[in-house]
């Protein structure tokens, strides 16, 4: 009987030692499962946390690039130049706030500006027009040239930097001398004795670059004489002749022409 109740326990055991090592077994692949599941549903959680991508848009990073490149396109894109009009002519009645009124309607008028007698607060007769671009500045002139205001009928033309104003053909009453290279000195007559260097130079550099202007004035008195010196390239010399013989300034028409040297006809100096 003893021999019959140990073989049994021995029996037991082993089972019991069968049950524990399946159950060990069973145990870590349930565990094994489970954190493989855990994974897949940390995975798909995050993907769907993600933004995703729309067909054919670019990434972030290529999107900030292109924005940064659009900006830097329009920093780099080239601004409207202005564009300043000489309006010539000019009733001594016209006020810088006729003139706006008259150009804004061909664009946004930047600035207006009428010269004016030191002495008398007179106007001298011209006056300076900026628009904001050159379209603007063209069909301005396309409209208002060689129309009347305020009972003169003015003429408007572009003002060109200096170096680059053009030719305006062969003048009168005395033109000078071809076209070309070198200076030409044009003689200024029937000046207004309250007419100022400022004025002269002013008025002249509409047509050209001036190079040097001189009015004589008495060594006595020290008052102007009515006349003037101004130093011109011959080109810009024809184009003033052209432009400003009979011109009135300052009350005055002017008489225009080229100066000569002593011992030559003409207009000495």
């Amino acid at each position: 009987k003893l021999d019959s109740f140990l073989t049994k326990c021995r029996e037991v055991v082993a089972i019991s030692t069968r049950v524990n090592y399946w159950v060990r077994r069973v145990g870590i692949q349930v565990s094994s499962t489970r954190s493989n599941e855990e994974q897949k549903r940390d995975s798909r959680a995050m993907a769907d946390s993600t933004p995703t991508q729309e067909e054919g848009t670019a990434p972030p990073e290529a999107a900030a690039g292109t924005e940064t490149a659009e900006a830097g396109a329009e920093d780099n894109a080239p601004a409207s130049e202005e564009v300043k009009l000489v309006v010539k002519n000019l009733s001594y009645d016209t006020t810088e706030q006729t003139i706006r009124d008259q150009f804004a309607a061909f664009g946004n008028v930047i600035d207006v500006f009428l010269p004016t007698d030191r002495y008398s607060g007179r106007s001298r007769g011209f006056g300076f027009v900026t628009l904001s671009n050159k379209a603007e500045a063209d069909a301005a002139i396309a409209s208002m040239d060689q129309t009347e205001l305020d009972g003169r009928t003015i003429k408007v033309v572009e003002s060109k930097p200096k170096g680059e104003r053009e030719s305006y053909g062969g003048g009168t009453g005395g033109g000078a001398r071809g076209g070309g290279g070198g200076t030409t000195k044009l003689y200024v007559g029937n000046l207004s004795y309250s007419t100022d260097e400022d004025a002269v130079r002013s008025l002249f550099e509409s047509a050209g670059t001036v190079t040097d202007c001189y009015l004589p004035s008495d060594r006595e008195t020290g008052k102007a004489r009515g006349f003037a010196f101004v130093t011109m390239s011959r080109n810009d010399a024809n184009a003033a002749i052209e432009q400003f013989q009979g011109y009135e300034l300052d009350g005055r028409s002017l008489r225009v022409n080229e100066a000569q040297q002593r011992g030559s006809r003409g207009r000495r100096y």
